[in-house]
């Protein structure tokens, strides 16, 4: 049994044991070190099965765990508060720096179950890369002193609910280590994002159709300008398997009938490449004489690049006739841009995509979650700059101006979006509600469905883009979130409609 701790809400350091300490004021309660979770065990925070081999795959292991029963007190008199980096009351873990060979973060779930990043902070309260740092000693983290309430009906967990099962009510913190220098990508530094994806996500056109996702040939090409295509553009983090998993077999099997097979994917990088660059690289692999009438089915910021296809051709040296968009279908679109690409909220980003695919694991959960440990890893060692295609969805940026004067006016437009709420009760309503009252924060509390405010998904450039008649508008109450379109009953039945 491990052994507990007691805190008393002041300001002295709490020893743990093993170099780890604690300094949490104005909080009670108790912390306990529970030590590297038994292999094959899913821990307090009842992780998927997907979800460990995930991080198993990028190579981060949990050196600790260290579960808080807490509750707020009054803050010590004539104490200096503790401040987060974005200025929040926080409380203060240090744990042992195991030298340069490695990156450390934590990853701390809260009451209701929301899962945060954290990462090492030098003497000034800023982010410390662990590229930056002097050998040995402590490492840093600053964690939020918040304490969540979970709602009542979170005690009773719905049958087959995931999640902190055990856990509701406390706090959990568990110290993660990699290797800074990968087997794959080498150094851990600003580039290895670039790497990553030129190993794992490469640019490549693929089929689409059940039972066939092999690389496009140039007898392919031809055979898809035998009549009307169907064309799918997943978004960031993602891959085609992932971003469209959740359509029913039997949907994807009608519209493989209704194109004559002629359905395929671009496969594309998101983090480091703009979708500009995507674009070029698409359009250069369309061999001379190819011409294509496609619709388009795209989630998230392959919307954008959807868009850069459908309204820029002539811009890449292409006859906008030999590339005809006819119909173009928008899943949660960041049209307008969303907050969470802006630097500053980037942890905010990672924090409610690692909670959603814990939660809600649907198809494809291993592809995004690789991708998404990729940015922590980099971001925890090197920081983060240059991710021009994190950055082609920050609000405001030329790139959204450009798109908005490009032309579209023979495409007709249809959307998937909605307002994401917690619906129902149990863990998963726990989960969610922790994770959407965060976001709501970073979006001013107006309607967004986990990552892109609702506003931008039929809007942009000042007008309405796309009508009532062609928009499927998932009300609050459904609990549908930017990860979930695709495996809705609704959304097979509009796409059907949509796509004769």
């Amino acid at each position: 049994m491990p052994d507990i701790h007691q805190l008393d809400g002041g300001t002295a350091p709490v020893n743990l044991g093993g170099g780890y300490t604690l300094r949490a004021p104005g909080l009670k309660g108790s912390a306990r070190v529970l030590g590297t979770r038994a292999p094959g065990s899913r821990g307090p925070e009842q992780a998927t099965e997907d979800f460990d081999r995930a991080f198993a795959d990028a190579g981060i292991e949990e050196v600790t765990a260290i579960e808080l029963a807490v509750s707020s007190s009054p803050f010590p008199r004539a104490a200096a508060p503790l401040r987060g980096p974005d200025g929040a009351d926080a409380f203060e873990l240090r744990v042992p720096d195991l030298g340069p060979d490695y990156g450390q973060v934590v990853l701390a779930i809260d009451e209701q179950g929301a899962m945060h990043w954290h990462f090492a902070v030098d003497d000034e309260r800023k982010l410390q890369p662990s590229i930056s740092r002097s050998a040995g000693g402590s490492r840093t983290f600053l964690i939020p002193r918040e304490i969540a309430t979970p709602p009542a009906a979170a005690s009773t967990p719905s049958p087959g609910a995931r999640g902190l099962v055990s856990f509701v009510g406390r706090k959990l913190l568990k110290v993660l280590i990699y290797p800074v220098t990968d087997t794959l990508l080498g150094p851990l530094t600003d580039f290895a994002v670039g790497r990553w994806e030129a190993h794992r996500r490469p640019h490549r056109v693929r089929h689409f159709v059940p039972g066939n996702d092999a690389v496009l040939t140039p007898t392919d090409w031809q055979a898809l300008a035998g009549g009307p295509a169907l064309l799918f553009v997943h978004g960031t983090f993602s891959t085609a398997r992932s971003a469209f998993g959740g359509i029913p077999g039997a949907t994807l099997e009608t519209l493989a009938a209704r194109y004559g097979g002629r359905l395929f994917a671009f496969e594309h990088p998101t983090l480091s490449q703009h979708p500009r660059d995507n674009a070029r690289w698409f359009f250069s692999q369309m061999p001379a004489g190819v011409a294509l009438e496609v619709d388009i089915v795209c989630h998230s910021r392959g919307g954008l690049l959807s868009r850069c296809l459908a309204g820029c051709a002539a811009d890449y040296g292409i006859d906008p006739a030999r590339f005809r968009v006819r119909r173009l279908v928008l899943a949660g679109v960041p049209n307008q841009g969303t907050l969470l690409a802006n630097p500053e909220h980037m942890v905010s980003f990672l924090d409610r995509m690692t909670t959603a695919l814990n939660v809600f694991p649907d198809n494809g959960v291993s592809d995004v979650m690789e991708g998404l440990l990729t940015i922590v890893k980099v971001a925890g060692h090197a920081g983060l700059t240059g991710l021009e295609g994190l950055a082609s969805m920050c609000p405001g940026n030329e790139f959204l101006d450009e798109l908005d004067r490009a032309a579209l006016s023979d495409c007709t437009l249809f959307g998937l979006g909605g307002d994401f709420e917690p619906a129902g009760s149990g863990l998963g309503a726990a989960f969610c509600s922790a994770a959407d009252s965060l976001i709501d924060r970073v979006f001013d509390d107006a309607p967004n469905d986990l990552v892109v405010p609702a506003a931008g998904m039929r809007n942009w450039n000042g007008a309405l883009r796309i009508a009532d008649e062609r928009f499927l508008d998932f009300p609050a109450s459904r609990g549908v979130m930017h990860t979930s379109y695709f495996p809705q009953p609704e959304t097979s039945v509009s796409l059907l409609e949509w796509l004769p």
